[in-house]
């Protein structure tokens, strides 16, 4: 179903079938999230958005197994603590626990938040592309944006704190937080990477990353890797700050 005003996709409505928060751990994100890792042997990773743990960071953390990359340290990040409470019950489940440290908080600083009026203006008045998909029907998409990242009382800026661990210089970063904070949290993590890293967007065809990744051709600290349209879309890119 299309949106009449900008013809922006509403992601569940095309595909109720589906649970459209999480990535397929058999898929081509997952493929090649291992080819890479057979060159790159990253031993520095952070990753936004657990949800579940079922999806990206199953894929990162297999790909860490297969690849045999040992001493490394992967940092997963997810607000919501029920869903951070289910993905420690499924990667221990699926044996991967150990290839990851799950924590629980917000991956910016809590400044950082788009309020309820400015994530109703951006995301729902004034959406600045057309074509691409979005989450939540108009009437809801705000306030449903708004309660994904709002829990009190854990900590924030968790990439902040991992960034600075590994001196500013890490080796893969994937950047999957809520829909309405995709463009803060990339200019956030640029702004404080040091030395060559790996970024992946997920959701590059939907409202998260789009710009990021249009932004990101035209910006000559960027090469792109590999884009895919698979699910709403992902890319990796080198950054050379």
């Amino acid at each position: 179903m299309l949106e009449d005003d900008k013809r922006l996709k509403v992601a569940a409505e095309l595909d109720p079938s589906h649970n459209l928060m999480q990535m397929a751990a058999e898929s081509e994100f997952s493929r090649h999230v291992r080819d890479l890792f057979k060159t790159l042997r990253p031993h520095r990773l952070i990753e936004t958005g657990t949800y579940c743990g079922v999806g990206s960071t199953t894929v990162i953390a297999s790909a860490l197994r297969e690849c045999s990359i040992t001493g490394h340290k992967f940092y997963s990040i997810e607000v919501n603590p029920l869903y951070h409470k289910t993905a420690i019950e499924n990667l221990t489940n699926n044996g991967l626990i150990d290839y990851v440290t799950l924590v629980n908080g917000l991956s910016l600083p809590r400044y950082c938040l788009l309020s309820l009026d400015e994530i109703e203006e951006k995301f729902v008045n004034k959406v600045e592309f057309t074509d691409i998909f979005v989450d939540h029907p108009k009437d809801e998409r705000a306030q449903n944006y708004y309660s994904e990242v709002s829990f009190d009382g854990v900590p924030d800026d968790l990439l902040g704190l991992y960034l600075k661990e590994f001196d500013y210089r890490p080796d893969f970063v994937l950047l999957d937080s809520a829909g309405h904070l995709g463009a803060v949290e990339f200019q956030y993590v640029i702004s404080l990477l040091k030395g060559q890293c790996v970024i992946a967007l997920d959701d590059i065809y939907h409202v998260k990353h789009y710009k990021n990744f249009m932004d990101a051709q035209k910006d000559p600290r960027f090469e792109i890797i590999f884009s895919s349209k698979e699910k709403f879309g992902f890319c990796t890119m080198k950054f050379n700050p």
